[in-house]
């Protein structure tokens, strides 16, 4: 197992940082300049827009869900306050980064099971060691199996495949792993997407429901309203949630995100299927 740490780096990195396409162990890797931002960087995988990165200024959150999960993040706890976080994907590593930025002292680990692609983040996207953030390259669901009971106040669930969540990362029984990792007062955060009528969202909302208390959904209204393929935040936890904090951070981003308290999600998610793992063959 290949273990380093990640933060913002210069050095070798600033001299082998170009745009282009660099192959990954699952597929192909390109990176994208932005014209308008001096170190801004596009990470897209198999053509699937996965990243952003602003290497001079890590609390730049570009894509609307990953502000999303910020405002998420800012609601839990004071300004500078730690929040030991894991971290379900690296990719560009944008909210591992926001954290260590914005939360100096929290504890994180982040498990990307790309190993390729963690090398590119760390030749050209300057991940380099730092004692706080421990990057492993692992799949997920058996990184998270290896961590200690009630260790970590967050936990965030951004993989996929393509626009796909791997389906192990998706069931009752995961979702009672990350309550296990996660301390009392700790909080669940889930990036999904979805396209009308939202079957996912609502089998996902059902699943975290049998295993935490509260669960909120954050998106854009026009998703909701079954106009369009989109990204929706799910967060639950068993200690009630700053939902208010939470609602004004999302309303006032570049891209205004609506949030459903618990009862709205469960009335959405109506009499969907808890998602379980598949079953041992007898």
């Amino acid at each position: 197992m290949l273990i380093v740490t990640a933060t913002r780096g210069r050095g070798a990195a600033d001299s082998a940082r170009q745009p282009g396409t660099y192959p990954t162990d699952n597929g192909t890797a390109e990176l994208s300049k932005d014209l308008d931002v001096p170190d801004g960087w596009l990470l897209r995988l198999d053509g699937v827009p996965n990243s952003y990165v602003d290497l001079d200024d890590p609390t730049r959150l570009e894509f609307e869900y990953v502000q999303w999960i910020g405002d998420v993040l800012d609601s839990l706890a004071g300004e500078g306050e730690p929040l030991d976080t894991v971290h379900l994907g690296g990719g560009g590593f944008t909210l591992p980064r926001y954290v260590a930025a914005t939360r100096r002292a929290s504890m994180q680990v982040v498990f990307e099971y790309d190993e390729r692609l963690v090398e590119l983040a760390r030749k050209v996207l300057g991940l380099r060691t730092t004692p706080r953030l421990r990057v492993r390259v692992t799949d997920a669901r058996h990184g998270l199996s290896r961590l200690g009971d009630a260790r970590y106040d967050v936990v965030i669930r951004d993989a996929f495949v393509g626009e796909q969540v791997p389906a192990h990362l998706t069931t009752v029984e995961f979702a009672a792993e990350v309550r296990r990792v996660l301390r009392a007062d700790g909080t669940y955060v889930c990036n999904t997407a979805d396209r009308p009528p939202l079957p996912q969202l609502r089998r996902e909302v059902a699943t975290l429901h049998a295993v935490f208390r509260h669960v909120l959904v954050i998106t854009e209204p026009s998703v909701l309203r079954g106009r369009r393929y989109g990204n929706l935040v799910l967060v639950a936890s068993n200690a009630p949630l700053p939902e208010q904090a939470i609602v004004r951070r999302a309303a006032r981003g570049a891209v205004a995100g609506r949030v459903l308290d618990t009862d709205r999600a469960l009335e959405l998610a109506g009499t969907a299927t808890i998602l379980t793992d598949p079953r041992e063959p007898a």
